[in-house]
């Protein structure tokens, strides 16, 4: 298995370094905008970072996907033995692992911030957790719905469902806020999406 998942991220390099790059970028800013205002105004400044970091994702799962097919890498896998199974796993695991390594110095970054620099407000440590799990939760989606349009033979498809799972994923935190319902909502879309994604790729033909 981490054979198949450093083959993975080798394969997908360029779409691996983006949502990296992207983070570490975000994370340069933050600190520098901190320091040099000295007032914790860190919010501002990762939230903006975070749709770019959503697109790059589902840019990730995309990439992932959609040169499985044109490559045909898993039908070459399947000769040697290895089942659908495990080459989705490995797929999703190497997806997992990128999220979290862009996802989590950003938060914690953040989160130190707001402790050196923000005024001691009680409802600091309650916003952070849920706006932390809603960009979690809206992450992986966003992967796993570049996985499910990747896996698809338009181009216009592709480009079309990245942009529109943005604005729905944009809609909802406009709607329900950082809170337990979007992220109920997002759980659930998260869930569908995994599961429609294991099975048009375990059952379409390599």
């Amino acid at each position: 298995m981490l054979t198949l998942i450093a083959r993975e991220i080798r394969d997908n390099i360029v779409s691996v370094a983006l949502p990296c790059l992207v983070s570490a970028l975000g994370i340069t800013v933050a600190v520098i905008f901190a320091f040099s205002r000295g007032n914790g105004g860190t919010f501002p400044v990762t939230i903006m970072f975070t749709p770019i970091l959503l697109l790059a994702f589902c840019s990730l799962g995309a990439s992932q996907a959609y040169g499985d097919r044109a490559n045909r890498i898993s039908s070459l896998l399947a000769t040697l033995g290895i089942t659908r199974n495990r080459i989705f796993a490995a797929r999703v695991l190497a997806g997992l692992l990128i999220v979290l390594i862009c996802l989590v110095p950003l938060a914690v970054t953040t989160i130190f911030l707001l402790w050196r620099f923000a005024p001691p407000l009680e409802f600091y440590g309650r916003m952070v957790a849920e706006i932390s799990l809603t960009v979690l939760l809206a992450a992986v989606a966003c992967y796993f719905a570049g996985l499910l349009v990747g896996w698809t033979t338009s181009k216009a498809w592709l480009l079309a469902g990245c942009v529109l799972l943005l604005l729905s994923l944009a809609s909802l935190v406009v709607i329900k806020g950082f809170g337990p319902a979007a992220m109920a909502l997002l759980a659930l879309f998260l869930g569908a999406t995994l599961w429609y994604t294991w099975h048009t790729f375990t059952s379409a033909s390599l």
